[in-house]
């Protein structure tokens, strides 16, 4: 190897930054520039070697052949106190530039909905909360949520609150049967709410000019409409079902006076079995 090659590798070992790992085959040469390639260096007893090919393509003409990965590791072991500061700095700089950039959790978020039938008859609101739980213990995310649980309930009540202060006059008319007695009525339709453990069904009921609504399960729906003859299965029932049923029913007010509900369904005839109450 001439001086001048020698000056050559010297000064392509100094302009690059190598990653130098040592393990027990010997020493892992890498470039920042090009990190995908990399080079096995090794101290035999017949001197020193490298995987690269720089050094094979020379090496068997000339024994003293040194390739700029030899040069890195001579360097690194002879003179550490040049070499390790550049080396850390271009590991620092590697990682950071194939490090993915950590996904930005949602914000925390409060969403009310509130739900108005035309007849003022239905007046509900639900309040729903989202928030971020990722790498939250158990106990604090026990802690967000008691806490939005609580701020929901609060505003609950104020809406609840809100509604029994409102002006009697926009306040929608009120019942005026639900005394328990016996009544003529007619089954008219099926409706269906989703409620917070999931579907609740309805059959509409007319009682003189009123309306009253029977809710129940799908499989309670079924077993009222079957006391009136009506044999549907509970898989089947779907909202917006019409029926046009006579029947006879006994109502009662909801606690707040404002809903009409059935208590006990029956045919025009019975023989005292085809019977349901709610």
């Amino acid at each position: 190897m001439t001086q001048e090659q020698f000056r050559t590798r010297v000064e392509r070992a100094d302009r690059e930054v190598f990653v130098i790992t040592q393990g027990e085959d010997g020493y892992h040469v890498r470039s920042v520039r090009n990190p995908a390639n990399s080079y096995l260096v090794s101290d035999t007893a017949d001197g020193w070697l490298c995987s690269c090919p720089d050094f094979e393509a020379h090496a068997a003409e000339d024994p003293s052949w040194q390739c700029k990965h030899i040069l890195a590791v001579q360097k690194k072991y002879l003179e550490p106190g040049n070499y390790e500061a550049a080396e850390r700095d271009a590991i620092a700089s590697e990682e950071h530039a194939t490090e993915e950039p950590k996904a930005a959790e949602p914000p925390a978020q409060m969403v009310i909905k509130r739900s108005v039938s035309p007849d003022g008859r239905i007046d509900s609101v639900s309040i729903e909360f989202s928030l971020p739980v990722s790498g939250a213990s158990e106990g604090g995310i026990k802690v967000q949520a008691e806490r939005a649980l609580r701020l929901q309930t609060e505003i609950a009540r104020q809406f609840l609150s809100m509604n029994d202060k409102r002006p009697a006059a926009t306040q929608p008319s009120r019942p005026q049967n639900g005394n328990g007695s016996l009544a003529a009525a007619r089954v008219l339709d099926l409706g269906v709410s989703q409620g917070p453990y999931g579907e609740r069904f309805f059959l509409n009921v007319a009682v003189g000019r009123d309306r009253a609504r029977l809710f129940g399960s799908a499989k309670k729906i079924a077993d009222a409409l079957k006391a009136l003859g009506e044999t549907i299965p509970p898989e089947e029932l779907g909202a917006g079902m019409r029926f046009n049923l006579p029947c006879r029913v006994t109502t009662e007010r909801s606690a707040d006076g404002r809903y009409l509900n059935v208590t006990q369904l029956l045919p025009i005839r019975t023989n005292g079995e085809m019977r349901y109450s709610a």
